[in-house]
């Protein structure tokens, strides 16, 4: 019942101010065009009230996004740091030449995600996983390792899991390229297209299936 009063002293509210304009603008039209005048200014302040606060949030939101892309690059290059540390202090070859590959790559993918951070969620894995739980492992290793305490069977398990991760992370490399090869393909398929159709290129000229398989 309170509602249904409330809405129609809301209608009659409107009414009212309708006839008290038309009542004005009839008996004081100079004050009705003040009136108007003053009303257009104060709409057009509060609109543009409106868009600098939208503006302002997205600009906020947009500098804690990259900031925050920022910290966890800064993070995951200085764990690229300790692993160069640690490759140093191995002495076994081949977990050496494994980790200076790994490392390698662990490069390509930071300096990927610098250009893209877009692309930092997709890399989690390889962020919060991989880097912290190989730097573990080359830790342990090289302690034991200086300790006199390594065995040959330990160094070839050690061995065989940095090629496993060495394989993960080319793929999580290849991985950030996926988006890009495939607007790359879907380019120049239109591209080969609309040649042919304006008689440019003929099928043995060009063949983008063949392009594409090479």
């Amino acid at each position: 019942m309170q509602n249904k009063s409330s809405g129609i002293f809301k209608i009659l509210g409107v009414i009212g101010a309708v006839i008290l304009f038309f009542v004005l603008q009839s008996f004081f039209p100079s004050f009705t065009t003040i009136f108007l005048v003053i009303a257009g200014i104060f709409l057009f302040l509060l609109v543009l009230l409106v868009l600098l606060l939208i503006y302002f949030s997205k600009k906020e939101q947009g500098d804690k996004t990259s900031s925050d892309a920022n910290a966890v690059l800064a993070k995951a290059r200085s764990k690229v740091i300790d692993l160069r540390q640690l490759k140093i202090r191995a002495k076994n070859q081949q977990v050496r030449d494994l980790s200076v590959e790994i490392c390698g790559i662990a490069d390509k993918i930071l300096r990927a995600l610098k250009e893209q951070p877009k692309d930092i969620p997709s890399a989690r894995q390889f962020l919060n996983y991989y880097l912290p739980t190989l730097e573990s492992i080359l830790l342990k290793y090289v302690q034991l390792e200086e300790g006199g305490m390594i065995t040959a069977e330990l160094t070839e398990n050690i061995i065989t899991c940095l090629g496993d991760i060495k394989i993960a992370m080319e793929k999580q490399y290849a991985n950030l390229f996926e988006d890009d090869l495939l607007d790359l393909s879907g380019e120049m398929e239109a591209l080969t297209l609309a040649c042919k159709r304006d008689g440019l290129l003929d099928d043995e000229d060009f063949s983008f299936q063949d392009v594409m398989t090479k």
